[in-house]
């Protein structure tokens, strides 16, 4: 059976090819390449990006009063992970679902006491109102920290995703605007924090690094697997997680290793046209969806340029995102529900759950509502077509009821 793969980048073999020839400078010519794109003091890198958060976080706690850390309450479940990994409290603040950005008059209703940072939402490539939530963070002796773990190459007025604030973190995995099959990286601008994590950081990257030939062969087999005709068979394999959410603040450290570093920097070169391939993609959806009655197209705010990672949309009826995504699947579309509850929501969570943000509305109307499509480059307008047929089919029958 054909089927799109939910999210990757195929790897070229020059890029491989970069990896298997890793030199002693790889992290650093890497870090000089980040630096370019988003202007920094120092390039911290870690295994994940989750690490860089936990160890910028942990950075932060010894040179700040307070343990809280506001979040969105509907975001990747390795920000608050990486939250409690750091020894802090998790605080949510609801979401504006049409524009997967915080809620701002909940923000301005919020009990700030013993807040020390705010993480920015940014998720799926479309930045938030980042100008507004510097200025927030400013008046409120917080510090911001830039979230472009889904995001990198995005801007806001010209400026670079990862830039506002304190520090910006990035990610190299499997899914992320660009890969390094793992990694991630904390871009420090404020020069009290960057000394604290020069002290701190081999605590969040002190596992061993993979060698050359594991990073290869992992690219090799990921490039292969993208494939719809083979995707379907790839994702059955044993080890092979594909769309699970977990919380987990025990994550591994590994650090990034010279490899990943020289890989990660020979597809930071393709950014721009990997992130112009993607917005192609988008604008091919949504003039099919633009039409169709009973969906929401979330779009980039004003003087925002988007780094599109997936395609969101909402579905306007309680109980019609359920059908539409089992509609998609079997139609071999590579749609997926995200991220399955609200930050609030997770179980294990809860004894690190500041909940002076409840209720929180927009998070789970999103929750139950969203679907993210692929934008890969297999694909094709018979794929496109489908997702037609499979909407329209959908939304034109009677399932539940209307959001309020």
């Amino acid at each position: 059976m054909r089927k799109l793969p939910p999210v990757g980048t195929r790897l070229h073999w020059q890029e491989l090819w970069a990896a298997l020839r890793e030199t002693p400078d790889a992290e650093a010519i890497f870090a000089e390449a980040l630096r370019e794109r988003i202007p920094c003091e120092e390039v911290f890198f870690f295994g994940s990006g989750r690490a860089a958060l936990a160890a910028i976080l942990s950075a932060l706690r010894s040179i700040r009063e307070g343990d809280r850390v506001i979040v969105p309450a509907y975001t990747c479940w390795s920000v608050p992970a990486a939250i409690v990994r750091a020894g802090m409290r998790v605080l949510p603040v609801d979401i504006k679902p049409g524009e997967i950005d915080y809620d701002f008059e909940r923000l301005g209703q919020l009990d700030w006491r013993g807040v020390t940072a705010v993480v920015s939402p940014n998720l799926f490539g479309l930045p938030g109102d980042l100008d507004r939530l510097a200025a927030l963070c400013q008046a409120h002796g917080a510090t911001l920290i830039d979230d472009a773990a889904q995001s990198l190459g995005a801007s806001v007025g010209g400026r670079p995703v990862g830039s506002f604030g304190a520090a910006g973190i990035v990610s190299f995995g499997r899914g992320k605007n660009i890969t390094a099959l793992g990694g991630g990286a904390a871009l420090v601008r404020d020069e009290q924090l960057r000394a604290a994590l020069a002290e701190s950081a081999d605590a969040f990257r002190d596992g061993p690094a993979p060698s050359a030939w594991e990073v290869v062969a992992k690219g090799g087999a990921m490039s292969v697997a993208l494939s719809p005709n083979l995707f379907a068979l790839a994702e059955q394999l044993p080890g092979v997680e594909v769309g699970r959410t977990v919380f987990d603040p025990e994550f591994a450290t590994p650090a990034l290793g010279a490899a990943r570093a020289a890989l990660g920097a020979a597809v930071l070169e393709r950014l721009p046209e990997l992130n112009k391939q993607r917005a192609n993609l988008v604008r091919w959806i949504d003039q099919i969806l633009r039409s169709k009655k009973g969906v929401i197209l979330p779009m980039p705010r004003t003087g925002a340029a988007p780094a599109w990672l997936r395609r969101p949309i909402l579905t306007q009826e309680i109980g019609k995102r359920d059908a539409l995504l089992a509609a998609l699947i079997q139609a071999g579309i590579g749609a997926t529900a995200m991220y399955p509850d609200p930050v609030a929501a997770i179980k294990e969570l809860e004894p690190d759950l500041d909940l002076r943000g409840a209720p929180f509305p927009g998070a789970k109307r999103f929750a139950r509502s969203v679907i993210v499509l692929p934008l890969v480059e297999s694909l094709t307008k018979e794929d496109l077509k489908a997702l037609s047929h499979a909407v329209t089919d959908v939304m034109g029958k009677k399932v539940g009821e209307r959001w309020a």
